[in-house]
């Protein structure tokens, strides 16, 4: 089975009507106008839908942050890329994509990314992304998809996620509903290590990373948030393969993985953008938990 690991497309409109404005909203836009326009590029995005094709990739798993400040015609324009993906696909939220209170409080997210369901087999029903913050899948022979929701509202100088209480408990439950000897991939916006900057961790990363070293079952954690392209087999301190994906639109820096799995083990292609994007690394892992 391939997969294809993309995050943090970050969006970008910019709106001068005042009232749209009176939140954290303008802080994003100054950023924006100031630093990340140098930075990001929504263009180099565009032939990955094509290239998915090409490269004969069986699911797209995206982890979060299709907006900038989670204004609808961002997600449009997000909604017009992920309607040219073919195959089946998952999409989590980012903390961009809950980044005022009321798209939180109203679900913007949820008005374009709900999963399609009829290409997706087996699903676990009695959790959705939407109402649960959680959502599993079986993606196909052995294997299983589990999805979270964590992102949350926060203050103009914070990207914090949250992995609440309530939602450990539902991931626990919804594990236990996974037959034993099916793998698992654990797909979240933030990674549940500390961050070297506090005010963009997870909230309770240590509850998460603990349920990790407890579930074997769970083969990688993928994720976002960072900007950072990372691989990190951390089997060893019983933990999952990690991996962030970067982000798929930061110019020179943009990232994303192509993840085989098989039975005993995966490899994983790193794809960088140069204007165009190219597999600049292979990594391959044996499952060892």
């Amino acid at each position: 089975m391939r997969i294809a690991q993309i995050a943090d497309f970050h969006y970008t409109q910019l709106t001068y009507n005042p009232f749209r404005l009176l939140s954290k909203r303008l802080f994003a836009h100054l950023n924006w106008v100031f630093c990340r326009k140098k930075h990001f590029f929504e263009t180099q995005v565009e032939p990955l839908p094509k290239l998915f094709e090409d490269l004969k990739v069986d699911w797209v798993l995206m982890g979060g942050d299709f907006s900038t400040t989670a204004l609808l015609e961002e997600f449009e324009k997000a909604k017009s890329l992920v309607d040219q993906i073919k195959q089946p696909w998952i999409a989590i939220p980012g903390n961009h994509d809950r980044y005022t209170r009321k798209s939180c409080r109203e679900l913007h997210f949820y008005r374009y990314f709900s999963m399609p369901h009829k290409t997706i087999e087996a699903p676990i029903d009695f959790f959705n992304l939407k109402d649960h913050r959680i959502e599993a899948k079986k993606m196909g022979s052995g294997w299983w998809v589990i999805a979270l929701d964590t992102a949350i509202a926060t203050n103009p100088w914070s990207s914090e996620g949250l992995f609440s209480h309530k939602l450990e408990k539902a991931l626990e439950e919804v594990i236990k509903l996974i037959p034993k000897q099916d793998s698992i991939i654990l797909l979240n916006h933030f990674p549940f290590f500390l961050n070297d900057i506090q005010r963009h961790n997870l909230i309770r990363g240590e509850a998460l990373q603990s349920l990790l070293e407890k579930n074997p079952q769970i083969r990688l954690y993928l994720h976002g948030h960072t900007h950072r392209h990372t691989v990190a087999d951390l089997q060893a301190s019983q933990l999952p393969i990690v991996l962030d994906s970067g982000s798929c639109a930061q110019g020179r820096k943009g990232a994303w993985n192509l993840i085989d799995l098989d039975e005993k083990g995966c490899t994983v292609a790193t794809y960088r953008w140069d204007h165009r994007w190219t597999k600049t690394r292979v990594e391959e892992f044996q499952w060892k938990r």
